[in-house]
């Protein structure tokens, strides 16, 4: 098959490229980071502006079997690839997000790809949340196409993807506080969430491109089982052969202290687990187990990464003088 990747020169982008390439497809990548080294050789890379129609344009020249879009932010970005694929794509796979559910009204977890369909947006939504808005947005784009216009789009909604070369470093900022032998506060440790692996990731796009009718579909994705932030640090340090001094301090002490809440980017203020019941039974979902993907990226960040410490590493000081003060409290 011919597959156009817009992305395609990082992270699960980069490795969804290099698994399709390798099971036979003629891929072609295109970013305004390319090219990029990491590729194969057999892997076209064109460089250009996703949100420009006319460098979009320039790859519709030739028709291709399936098109994935992980770069598209909001609905102009997902009506510029309207006008200039449709005719020229077999698929259309928008890799969209989780963070739609989070702007929907009376949306609740484990979050079901209908509540999308049947929920409104809510009411007012604050600056965190234009992410999710901007991605929902481009969902409504793009279902509104695949009904007026027949284009032939599918949706993949992943949670938070973790693995070697996250350009985040939201997973690597907690396994570099245990690495450093100190505690970490843990707010929000007993809710309940689900990730994805990278490779997981781009198994899951390979899975949608080569799927019968899934179009006008929408799909979650994620591990078989949700975690805990707990069990994820439990099982982290386990593979990392330390001692995790966790503190369970409640929110309000923590504000009141000045806590740095960006130093637990996974922390939240509620279950946010996705059903992934849909892929599995219509694509036969399947995730690799979670203990074996976080011993191969924490080994990957640990003898491999030789970049700049995460940016909410700088507060670390900051933690460990609260983490006496409420130490000395109890």
């Amino acid at each position: 098959m011919k597959i156009l990747i817009l992305g395609g020169t990082s992270f699960f982008g980069k490795e969804t490229a290099i698994r399709l390439s390798k099971a036979g497809s003629e891929v072609t990548v295109f970013s305004r980071r390319a090219p990029v080294d990491g590729l194969p050789m057999d892997i076209r890379q064109t460089r250009g502006d996703r949100t420009v129609e006319i460098d979009l344009s320039r790859m519709a020249v030739e028709p291709w079997d399936v098109i994935i879009d992980n770069i598209c932010y909001n609905a102009e970005d997902a009506r510029k690839a309207v006008n200039v694929f449709n005719g020229r794509v077999g698929l259309y796979i928008y890799t969209s997000s989780a963070s739609i559910y989070s702007v929907l009204d009376g949306s609740s977890s484990p979050f079901r790809e209908n509540q999308a369909e049947l929920l409104p947006l809510k009411a007012q939504l604050k600056d965190k949340y234009a992410y999710g808005l901007g991605k929902y947005a481009a969902e409504r784009e793009y279902l509104k196409a695949f009904l007026d216009h027949k284009f032939p789009v599918t949706i993949a909604r992943p949670p938070v993807v973790i693995g070697p070369n996250d350009p985040t470093l939201r997973a690597y900022s907690y396994w570099l506080r245990l690495a450093d032998g100190g505690p970490l506060f843990l707010p929000g440790f007993a809710f309940k969430n689900r990730f994805i692996f990278s490779k997981d990731m781009a198994k899951a796009l390979e899975t949608l491109a080569f799927a019968r009718e899934p179009y006008g579909k929408a799909y979650n994705f994620g591990d078989s089982a949700a975690m805990t932030l707990d069990d994820f640090i439990k099982i982290s340090a386990r593979i990392m052969h330390k001692e995790a001094e966790v503190l369970y301090p409640d929110y309000a002490w923590l504000k009141t202290n000045g806590f740095d809440f960006e130093a637990s980017p996974f922390s939240m203020g509620g279950d946010f687990v996705l059903d992934t019941a849909r892929a599995e039974k219509e694509l036969d979902w399947a995730s690799t187990p979670a203990a074996k993907w976080l011993e191969e990226t924490i080994n990957w960040y640990l003898f491999s990464y030789t970049g700049p410490a995460p940016e909410n590493y700088a507060s670390r000081k900051r933690e460990l003088e609260l983490a006496k003060k409420w130490i000395m409290k109890l």
